[in-house]
């Protein structure tokens, strides 16, 4: 299959990533976002916030799990409903449960906590934590921010710092739920090497774009 964008950094395949990820060869890690398992009903709540009803179908349907195996080093978003079973697949090897923490949430309540925190499952093989002492955080503190570019944007910041300690310089990425390109304009800025595979064409063009700019900036 031909890129549908590509430069020195990144290259960007439009299609389905069970069918791409098979032919790509090897990784140094496997950064995700894919889309969560998630009911938001009850209390007119979809109806209220356009949010909400933006990534209606999109956040509701969840994903196969077995793309993680095409690397032994991988860090994936997800819900709470996701987590038990991303945590079993990790538990193969070592692993961590990483949060993104947003002072601003949303004050969407409706009877239960703030959605204040995010989660990623990493799992990893021995002596492949990279990074500075100050990179190895368990949590990260980031402000939400309102995605212009994908309903379920993540902030370079927040995608930057698990690039940081998933990869040393110059090594191999590979985000097979690529969405707007985050993973790509975070890999470019940081000197790794990236492969993005989205299957919407609206979002790869968005991406190509993102890309495609002479200065990136790393803060959002």
């Amino acid at each position: 299959m031909n890129p549908y964008y590509q430069d020195e950094y990144v290259t960007l395949y439009c299609g389905d990533c069970r069918e791409i990820l098979p032919t790509l060869g090897q990784f140094d890690l496997l950064l995700t976002d894919p889309p969560y398992k998630i009911t938001a009903t009850g209390g007119g709540i979809r109806k209220q916030r356009q949010y909400l009803s933006d990534i209606t179908g999109f956040t509701d349907c969840d994903f196969d799990d077995s793309i993680l195996d095409y690397c032994e080093n991988w860090m994936c978003f997800c819900s709470i409903s996701q987590m038990p079973r991303l945590i079993t697949k990790a538990s193969i090897r070592r692993w961590m449960l990483l949060t993104w923490n947003k002072p601003n949430p949303t004050p969407l309540i409706n009877g239960n906590y703030l959605p204040d925190t995010e989660y990623i499952v990493h799992s990893f093989m021995p002596n492949c934590l990279h990074g500075e002492y100050k990179d190895k955080s368990r949590f990260i503190v980031y402000p939400a921010q309102q995605g212009n570019l994908h309903p379920n944007e993540k902030p370079i910041t927040v995608v930057s710092k698990l690039i940081l300690v998933g990869t040393g310089d110059g090594q191999a990425i590979v985000d097979p739920f690529a969405g707007s390109g985050t993973t790509g304009v975070a890999a470019k800025l940081l000197n790794r090497k990236c492969t993005l595979i989205e299957r919407e064409e609206k979002y790869c063009e968005i991406a190509a774009n993102r890309l495609s700019q002479g200065v990136l900036n790393l803060y959002d």
